[in-house]
Parts: structure tokens; C-alpha cells; sequence
């Protein structure tokens, strides 16, 4: 006869505020959910508990920016004595929603503290003579945030100006701009290049048939085209015109081109920017979702290779993961795309 602790399970451990409070909260907890979420959106946690007890309700109902902190354990998940420990980082309690009946209510709190004026506050400023470097380091410190800046270029401004954004808005439509992805989390402002992580050794590759999966899901549409090349125009004061075409390693010899009118004041700015708005673009096309029994591997920004699926065969990148933990067991869901490969 197996022993209760020889069983396959998936649990969750919670600190809230510095106490363990994992033993306590077991006999109210009926799912949680992390999500690690894409670049330039908030990781978040959700914490559903029944409470027909009218304890959430009352002396135990959270209050904003309570700190929490929680990860997931599994117990001879793939095997006998395969154990894993899933952490999901610091979080921040945004939202309490209670419905019934039976009542339960639900606990949701984010990577960034709710009192942070760097998502809130909307601002007004000119950046004058500054690279995206600084702009990030700028931003960081005044949250009290450690700064990962693991991009390759660190593009250079002579002034930008921030109309009435927060500062986290501004930071993350300005280096969206320049291909590079912004990302919150573990009391870190992290700035990196996608296209490298798109180059990584795949963590697994899943293959059509695996009882791993449990529901997968692809299309292709032409409202999401794949453009062979980007061209850029612009005309400046002077009458002046600098023009600019990119065209990726390896792109087909035959394919539409996307045609863009934005400023630029070199070549090299031009073929920087046509670059950055032809991987936007066709980063729309080749995306999928997946649901699988649950796996610590997955997170934002790995890779996986898929085989099995014919035309949607390939190498892909995490956009997001999220894993549940609740009566279903344990699952992760993932939304993915194709890498581009350049």
C-alpha cells in the first residue's frame, strides 16, 4: 500500500507579511493561480479561498500592498522522488473581490507595490541628452528598484518628452520602440532583447500525443501576415529624405513589405527602427496556446520546441505561463509564438 507521502501532489506554501501561514490557509484554499505575465504587464497572483466562515469577510480581510510571498512544491510529479520547488517571487495585494453564496473570496496581488508612483502617477517631463539606460536607472531608483539592464543597444536621445504617462507607461512605450521588452519583478526593473532570448536552448520540446498535454490550440489568419522586409521614409524640415530598407537573414525572395513613415535622423537610426517595427509586426503572426499538466520549467520567455502539428512545428518563445494549483491538480498554461529567428 502506498504511503499518503509517496503520493503525486502539487501543493502551495504562502507567507503573508513575514508569517508562514501555508498550515492555516489550507483549509480555506480552493485554487491559486500565478501568472507570469508578458513584457510590459505585471506578474500576478490570485488566492480563492471559501469562507463561509466570514473570516475574509471580517478580521482577516487583507489590506492594500500586504506582502506576499509564495511558491509551488510538487511530490514525485514526473517520478518517484522527483521533487521541485516553484517560487513565484514578491507580490503586493491590488484586489479583494467576495461573492457567494457559498461564499468565497478571492485575493489578487501584483509584482509591484500598489503605492508605487511609478505606476500610477501621471507625469509631465522632458528627457533631455539621455540614453534608455538612464531612463530606466532614473526610474528604478526613485522606486526603489534594482535595475537589470541586459540589453545589447542602449539607444541615445537628444529629448523625449513624457506627456501625462506614468513613468513605468513612458519606460515601457519607449523601449517597446527600440525592440527592447520591459519586465517587473523580484523588486526589479529588468530591460532585455527578446531576440536573444529567442535564441536559447529550448527547455523541452512537446510532441503531439504526449499525455503531458492536455488541450493545445494554433491559427493563422491574413489579418496577421508575415512582411519579408520594413521600409522607412522620412522627410525632414530641410526637405532632406532618409530612407532605409530592412530585410532579415534568410526572408523569403518574394513577400509584402511593410511601408512605415516615422522620424529618423540617420541611416542608421532608419534600419534600427524598421528592424524593431518588422519584429512587432510579425511577432502577431505564429502564435498558439497550450495547456499542460503542470510544469516548474515554464516561465516568460523560455523556449520549447513543438513536433507533431505539421505546418505549426517549430521552435517557440513563452509570452506568458500560468500556473493553477487548485481541484483539477496542478496545470500551466501557456501563450506562445514562433521565434523569428533574426
Amino acid at each position: 500500500m502506498t504511503d499518503i507521502s509517496d503520493a503525486r501532489r502539487a501543493t502551495v506554501t504562502i507567507d503573508y507579511n513575514g508569517v508562514d501561514i501555508t498550515t492555516e490557509l489550507s483549509r480555506f484554499l480552493t485554487e491559486f493561480t500565478y501568472t507570469d505575465a508578458p513584457p510590459g504587464q505585471l506578474d500576478e497572483i490570485s488566492i480563492t479561498l471559501e469562507d463561509k466562515g466570514q473570516k475574509w469577510q471580517g478580521p482577516w480581510n487583507p489590506t492594500e500592498d500586504d506582502q506576499v510571498i509564495a511558491a509551488i512544491r510538487t511530490y514525485h510529479w514526473r517520478w518517484v522522488d522527483d521533487f521541485q520547488y516553484y517560487p513565484t517571487g514578491v507580490f503586493y495585494v491590488d484586489t479583494f473581490d467576495f461573492d457567494g453564496p457559498p461564499d468565497k473570496v478571492s485575493i489578487k496581488a501584483v509584482s509591484l507595490p500598489v503605492s508605487s508612483f511609478i505606476r500610477q502617477e501621471q507625469k509631465t517631463r522632458a528627457w533631455e541628452e539621455i540614453s534608455l539606460r538612464a531612463i530606466a536607472k532614473d526610474i528604478a531608483d526613485r522606486a526603489g528598484l534594482d535595475l537589470g539592464y541586459y540589453a545589447t543597444d542602449n539607444p541615445h536621445y537628444e529629448r523625449l518628452d513624457q506627456n501625462e504617462q506614468s513613468d513605468l507607461g513612458f519606460l515601457n512605450e519607449t523601449a517597446l520602440k527600440e525592440g527592447i521588452s520591459v519586465k517587473l519583478t523580484g523588486g526589479q526593473l529588468v530591460l532585455f532583447d527578446e531576440a536573444d532570448y529567442e535564441k536559447a536552448d529550448p527547455v523541452a520540446t512537446l510532441t503531439r500525443g504526449d499525455d503531458r498535454i492536455l488541450t493545445y490550440s494554433f491559427s493563422w489568419g491574413t489579418a496577421y501576415k508575415t512582411y519579408r522586409g520594413c521600409e522607412i521614409t522620412y522627410t525632414n524640415n530641410d526637405d532632406e529624405t532618409i530612407s532605409a530598407t530592412f530585410v532579415p537573414p534568410g526572408a523569403p525572395s518574394s513577400g509584402p513589405i511593410l511601408r512605415i513613415n516615422e522620424q529618423v535622423d540617420s541611416y542608421a537610426e532608419a534600419m534600427r527602427v524598421a528592424k524593431n517595427r518588422l519584429r512587432e509586426k510579425n511577432k502577431e503572426a505564429g502564435k498558439a496556446s497550450l495547456s499542460l499538466v503542470g510544469d516548474v520549467r515554464f516561465s516568460s520567455a523560455v523556449t520549447l520546441n513543438l513536433s507533431g502539428w505539421e505546418r505549426f512545428d517549430g521552435k517557440y518563445i513563452v509570452e506568458s505561463a500560468s500556473h493553477k494549483v487548485g481541484s483539477s491538480g496542478y496545470t500551466t498554461d501557456l501563450e506562445i509564438r514562433k521565434v523569428l529567428g533574426w
